[in-house]
This record gives C-alpha cells, sequence and structure tokens, in this order.
C-alpha cells in the first residue's frame, strides 16, 4: 500500500514597525534612535521522504501436479462387410452429403473428432474427476500422437515414435518434468469398426501412468474400449449432426469405460 508523506511548513513572519518618538524638551538630550529590527527569516519547508514503490503482487504459485495429456490423430477404420475395405460403396461417405468432396471414414473421424474436439470432450467429462486425482493437478496439453501412415514417408516422424515407444515401454516419463506429482495419459488411436454381427463401433485406445514421485511408472494401464454407432458415418445431410454428435458421445462413454474397467478396475486387481 503506498504512503504518502505530506510536510506543511510553517511560516512566522514578524515585522516590527517602529513608531516616531515622542518629542522631548529642549532641555533633554535626544535619545538615540532604537536599532532597526532584522527581519525573521521564514520557516524552511520540513524535507519531504521519497514515497516508495509499491511492491508487485506476489505471483500465483504454479502447482507442482501435472497432468500431461496427448490427443491424437492417428485415425484407423475397418469394415468386416460383405464390401470389405473402404470403397466408393458404403465405407466412403455420399458425395453429395459432403458437397462433392469424397470422405472416407478416416477424414470424417479426423473432421468431426480432431484433436481439440477430444480435449473438449475430456473438459466437459471432467478429466481429473474421471481419473481420480486432485484437483490441484495442472493440465498440460502435449502434441497429438501422429497418424500411422504418415510414419511411412517420415524417417524424422518414425524415429520420434520409436523412441517414443520405448520410452513407455520401459515405464519413464515422456517428459523432462521433475514435479513431484506426475502423471500421463496418452491416447494411442480412435478406430471405426464395422462388421455385420456386431454393426457399427467406435473403439479409443489409451495408456495412463500414474508416477506420483517417482520417475518410473509402477504400472501402464494400456487398453482400448467401444461404444456402439448408429448414424455415423452419415448416409444423408440429416443423419449429419447426428453423426458428429453421436461419435463425439461414443468417445467420451469410451473414456469413462476405459477408467472404470482399464484403470480404476485393474489397480483393484
Amino acid at each position: 500500500m503506498k504512503s504518502e508523506i505530506t510536510g506543511s511548513a510553517a511560516f512566522a513572519a514578524l515585522v516590527l514597525l517602529a513608531s516616531p518618538l515622542a518629542a522631548q524638551t529642549a532641555e533633554a538630550p535626544a535619545e538615540a534612535a532604537p536599532a532597526p529590527a532584522e527581519p525573521v527569516p521564514a520557516a524552511a519547508p520540513a524535507p519531504t521522504e521519497p514515497v516508495p514503490a509499491a511492491a508487485p503482487a506476489p505471483a500465483a504459485p504454479v502447482s507442482e501436479c501435472e497432468l500431461r495429456v496427448w490427443p491424437t490423430e492417428n485415425y484407423l477404420g475397418v469394415n468386416m462387410g460383405l464390401l470389405s475395405g473402404f470403397g466408393i460403396v458404403g465405407a466412403l461417405a455420399d458425395q453429395e452429403v459432403h458437397k462433392g468432396k469424397v470422405q472416407t471414414v478416416k477424414d470424417l473421424m479426423r473432421e468431426y473428432l480432431g484433436p481439440e474436439v477430444q480435449l473438449e470432450e475430456l473438459n466437459r467429462m471432467g478429466i481429473l474427476k474421471t481419473l481420480k486425482l486432485p484437483e490441484n493437478y495442472r493440465i498440460v496439453i502435449e502434441p497429438p500422437t501422429p497418424f500411422n501412415e504418415d510414419l511411412k514417408d517420415n524417417p524424422e516422424l518414425k524415429a520420434k515414435v520409436k523412441a517414443m515407444n520405448a520410452t513407455i515401454k520401459a515405464k519413464k516419463r515422456l517428459t523432462d518434468s521433475q514435479s513431484k506429482c506426475y502423471a500421463e495419459l496418452i491416447t494411442t488411436h480412435i478406430f471405426y469398426h464395422k462388421a455385420m454381427m456386431y454393426g457399427s463401433n467406435l473403439f479409443t485406445g489409451w495408456i495412463y501412468r500414474d508416477f506420483k514421485d517417482k520417475a518410473v511408472a509402477p504400472v501402464n494401464f494400456t487398453g482400448q474400449v467401444k461404444n456402439p454407432l448408429e448414424y455415423f458415418p452419415p448416409k444423408t445431410t440429416e443423419d449429419v449432426e447426428k453423426a458428429k454428435v453421436e461419435l463425439r458421445d461414443a468417445y467420451s462413454k469410451d473414456f469413462v469405460e476405459y477408467t472404470e474397467k482399464k484403470v480404476h478396475g485393474a489397480a483393484k486387481k
């Protein structure tokens, strides 16, 4: 808090006015005139102390606990029906639905369920609450895990993914963070699967590792779960919005089911 110091100087001025001497008798000798009074100097103003600068407000403490999150760009798809693979019929979305641009199921998943959408859904579900982590964990977003097919023509990316897999296998931290309470959630893939007997499903794979204050994770919780799809991929323009909502919902359900079955359920065994 700024403190202001104000000084008021008192100025005293004493003015002596000499009055005329009264007339004396001729016989009396003249008295000497009084010496003129010296003027009293004005009091000097009290020195003003410098006002100290206000101290900066302390910065908000940064949480020592971290949850590192990797979304994914690795979209996979398999059609186990009579028309296996992703031909023009069935596995590709209708051209009319997408304004003349033919898109594969992988393209649609990338459009409807990109990394940003994945993070929105995780936040909506409450990622810390679902993983049963304390609220003081700071969430740090890492680059998405890449599309597998992109590794073929990119040696640098392929080497990076290979090193990442080796680090995960060794149960070591993927970052250089030294946080005393540290966890990682890695999305490995999003997988559309269609089979005649089982219909369409969305599989999502994750790896969760809770290091706490250790450099090596006690266990890697690896797994994938699935939830059914009805409208994805959309066959008509009326189904587009339904397919988008359904895909996001299936992803969110996958995450909750994964944590219940593959993380908390496995930890109890």
